[in-house]
């Protein structure tokens, strides 16, 4: 059986994790924790890149994120749709991976399948701690499920300080040269050059600042979460945008 892991990013497509939660997923694995990314797609629809340089940059990307794990589902690039067989190959893979704690998009975006993905992820949690449900290796429910931001706005429930990761989730990201950087051909997107990254940093200023960090990354929680005491206070001599 795999070894489970401690916290495992869903994405829709290779590069969402890195542009969303890769310093998160940088700090859990500095401090020992097992970490992993599970690409719904192939990317396949994307306008730049084929799929064997999508596959390079993967790579890369998950070199630098330390992973334990990074595994794909082969699901169709705009074509998630949370049907019943995406249900089950979902459900199998958290069986298989078993996750302490899932990380997936937020459930409201423009883009279909990130939207999707969000809704997948909590349907799919769900179903895979139901012995009943489908055959196949052991239930397994994570024991908690937190949404990132990609496109859509959200107040967040928790922010991570990534301050001390931020250079390295730049990194992971830069990976995917064939979609951050200039064009490879004729074809250019609002996410090739320096302008892109320049918005990554902002709002990762702005979720910072509201924590008193350099930088941060947001989540929010579909219900409360629970505490064994009050959250720790102070510590932090930074000007903070709230209390």
């Amino acid at each position: 059986m795999t070894p489970p892991l401690d916290v495992l990013a869903l994405a829709a497509h290779p590069d969402d994790a890195e542009l969303a939660c890769a310093g998160t997923l940088l700090v859990a694995a500095d401090a020992g924790l097992a970490v992993g990314i599970l690409d719904l797609t192939d990317a396949e629809l994307s306008t730049q890149g084929d799929g064997e340089t999508r596959a390079r940059e993967r790579d890369r990307a998950s070199a630098v994120l330390g992973l334990a794990v990074r595994s794909g589902l082969g699901l169709p690039d705009g074509g998630l749709d949370g049907s019943a067989a995406q249900r089950r190959a979902l459900v199998g893979a958290l069986r298989t991976l078993r996750p302490r704690v899932l990380l997936a998009p937020y459930p409201e975006d423009r883009h279909p399948d990130h939207a999707a993905a969000g809704r997948l992820a909590r349907d799919a949690a769900y179903l895979a701690g139901v012995r009943r449900y489908d055959a196949g290796e052991a239930p397994h429910r994570p024991g908690a499920l937190y949404h990132y931001m990609l496109h859509e706005p959200f107040s967040p429930t928790f922010v991570v300080d990534v301050g001390a990761t931020w250079a390295r989730r730049t990194q992971a990201v830069e990976a995917y040269a064939s979609q951050f950087g200039g064009p490879a051909s004729g074809a250019r997107t609002p996410l090739g050059g320096p302008g892109f990254l320049a918005v990554l940093e902002a709002r990762a200023c702005w979720f910072g600042a509201m924590i008193g960090a350099e930088r941060g990354e947001p989540f929010w929680s579909p219900g409360p979460i629970g505490l064994d005491g009050l959250p720790p206070g102070g510590g932090r001599d930074a000007y903070r945008m709230f209390v």
